[in-house]
């Protein structure tokens, strides 16, 4: 596995051959050559299967999801309805178009403006209009609730964005030298920002300086949500979520970055950056070196104009669809509601998904249930957000339990199997459609094709939730959450809900043991358990109850279903932290089973194990495992050892041809 949880290249197919050919240059396959030709073709060859290797390991390192046109944000991903927005608009492609003959031109554009005012559909919409013009050099769209985990992270944001510029043959001889830094430097991309910049970017761009004409370039990078980059990497995210420090620290190094290549002259792009105005991004900005034209999505842009568009355009739609009268949803209904808006064009699109809700009603009823709720305080900036998150909350039959799993959803990370946390909160078949069947105008619970797979609408539900100020009793704090993971994961591995999510109830009154350990579910060897399986292990870690009991059947079960390729960084992970709570002088029943199973498990396999010096002194000052740099902890496979080991952050992968239960 690689940095990101993909397989490694022997098991990926990363570029088709037709990509392949064109990477180090023309390469023409002729049957018939003389001896000087086939000499020359060896050598051609020789290059091509050097560029393919270069190229397979930049597409490793590319967030495919965060590309403006990826299959991921997909058709319905957000865009400026038709007729609105037209005025900022025309302001940002005007900059992008003509900022150089501003008397003080400036190479970053930032475009601010509080939750739900619509930054990432004008980012959309722009990138969309720039694409079809030839102006659009690359893109990356940050979003926390992605379904591939890498575009909540930094680390992939240079590669991302080589891979768009070197795609632009009117950059001529880029590609060739991106790949040559890349062959130069293999491990370009475990170094920090800044270096992968001026390696695969700033200096590729001096290199071909003067070999086309500029003005054939393209012109301008449209980075959405830099606000939701929750870290550098996986490993920046703990059990409970982001890491507060860590967000603005990655933030902080992408804006440095960026503004490091504004002031480069060989760098000829200007930049786009969308964000809510973050205090660390705020300051940044305001501190860095690199001039910045601010674009705040206030009055003066008239959003009220456009929101009334927006609803106007779309009660005319669900009109039509559900045959309703001509008088429904009136002018002055139109105006109570972009009052309460306030600004948000979340809280009309939250009120149009909560119409087309057939399970709470008509939309005749539910638009009055909506006007129903209007806010009475208009002290506070997101009072009437808050009432209408709050009002569809309690239309759940348990608002409580419909917060908590929210919340347990929000901290789970499963990117290769969306239905992971459908499968951890159910614990009878249709569970989820009864507690959260009534909110799917906030959180979407099934994909395009009818599988299991969450997808928030918007940051705002979450902001909401986790402050107390705002969600009042539907708060679920951390201490609470971290229980109920406890007790999930716990539960889990006992195999309270194991025959429902498998359908192994024919297998119960046949096995005494209920957990996973048991021969039925041993048995079930289909790619959607092994699947559960690999991620209910390797986070398992982070979830240990050490004040349960646990028996080394619970942990043979565990280390037989880690997926091999984690075992250097979860068999550690779990020696540390079922330590964790355990006094000097006495250890907890939990943390004797755990360590006596890996232990025997790692002398098998040959790990260099703890000697009894350093367990005695890991009762004063107890083991601390770092990811980052498995080399020096206590207990490490032989592998680790051997050079040229990359360490493998956060392996979410699970491979369908790993080694299956007998």
């Amino acid at each position: 596995m690689d940095t990101y949880g993909h397989p490694p290249a022997t098991h990926s197919i990363v570029a088709n051959d037709a990509h392949v050919r064109n990477v180090a240059g023309a390469y023409d396959d002729h049957s018939v050559t003389s001896h000087h030709n086939s000499i020359t073709n060896v050598k051609n060859i020789q290059i091509t299967n050097s560029g393919r290797h270069e190229m397979e390991a930049l597409l490793k390192h590319v967030a495919h999801g965060a590309l403006h046109d990826s299959a991921e944000r997909g058709p319905d991903a957000p865009k400026c309805h038709a007729e609105t927005r037209t005025a900022v608009q025309k302001d940002i492609m005007g900059w992008i178009e003509h900022g150089e003959k501003d008397g003080a031109p400036k190479r970053i554009l930032w475009l601010s403006g509080p939750a739900g005012s619509g930054k990432t559909a004008i980012a959309g919409t722009i990138a969309d209009v720039c694409y079809k013009r030839g102006l659009l050099a690359a893109s990356f769209f940050f979003s926390a609730f992605a379904g591939s985990m890498n575009r909540r992270f930094g680390r992939p944001l240079v590669s991302t964005l080589v891979y768009s510029l070197i795609r632009h043959k009117s950059i001529v001889g880029l590609k060739e030298e991106v790949l040559s830094a890349i062959e130069d430097d293999p491990i370009i991309f475990e170094r920090h920002l800044d270096q992968q910049l001026e390696t695969l970017i700033l200096r590729p761009l001096r290199n071909v300086s003067g070999r086309s004409d500029r003005n054939h370039w393209p012109a301008v990078i449209i980075i959405d949500g830099l606000d939701e980059c929750q870290g550098r990497s996986e490993s920046d995210i703990g059990p409970g979520g982001p890491v507060p420090a860590l967000e603005s620290s990655a933030q902080k190094e992408i804006l440095a970055a960026l503004s490091r290549a504004c002031e480069d002259p060989d760098f000829p792009f200007r930049i786009v950056i969308a964000s809510r105005p973050e205090p660390v991004i705020r300051h940044s900005f305001s501190t860095s070196p690199c001039p910045t034209l601010n674009i705040f999505l206030d009055d003066k842009y008239n959003p009220d104009s456009d929101i009334r568009l927006f609803l106007q355009a779309m009660f005319n739609n669900m009109r039509r669809r559900f045959n309703l009268s001509s008088t429904w949803a009136s002018m002055n209904v139109i105006d109570i509601l972009v009052k309460e808006a306030s600004g948000q064009f979340i809280y009309a699109a939250t009120v149009l998904r909560f119409l087309d809700n057939p399970r709470l009603g008509s939309p005749q009823q539910l638009l009055t249930r909506v006007l129903e709720w209007r806010s009475l305080n208009d002290s506070k900036p997101f009072a009437p957000l808050d009432l209408l998150y709050d009002r569809i909350l309690r239309t759940s039959p348990d608002p409580l339990l419909a917060v908590t799993w929210i919340r347990f959803i929000d901290s789970q990370r499963p990117s290769s199997f969306p239905a992971y946390s459908n499968y951890m909160l159910e614990s009878y078949p249709g569970e989820t459609e009864h507690v959260l069947g009534t909110l799917t105008s906030l959180v979407r619970l099934v994909d395009e094709n009818a599988e299991p797979s969450f997808h928030f609408y918007h940051k705002s539900l979450l902001d909401f939730l986790k402050d107390p100020q705002r969600s009042a009793d539907l708060v679920v704090n951390y201490q609470s959450l971290a229980l109920f993971l406890k007790e999930r994961y716990y539960q889990t591995l006992q195999g309270v809900y194991w025959y429902e999510i498998f359908n192994l109830a024919p297998y119960a009154e046949a096995n005494a043991a209920r957990g996973p350990r048991s021969k039925a579910t041993d048995q079930s060897t289909d790619l959607l358990s092994l699947q559960f399986f690999g991620l209910f292990c390797y986070y398992l870690p982070y979830y240990v109850e050490q004040d349960r009991k646990y028996t080394s059947g619970d942990v043979e079960w565990w280390l037989l279903h880690l997926d091999e390729s984690n075992w250097e960084e979860g068999i550690p992970r779990m020696f540390s932290s079922v330590h964790r709570q355990c006094k000097w002088y006495r250890c907890l029943p939990s943390c004797g089973v755990w360590r006596k199973g890996i232990l025997r498990h790692c002398r098998e396999h040959d790990w260099h194990v703890p000697t009894g010096k350093e367990m005695l002194r890991d009762r004063f000052k107890k083991f601390g495992f770092d990811p980052t740099t498995p080399q020096e902890f206590h207990l490490r496979s032989p592998r680790v050892e051997l050079p040229g080991f990359e360490r493998r952050e956060a392996c979410l992968h699970v491979s369908s041809t790993r080694h299956r239960p007998q």
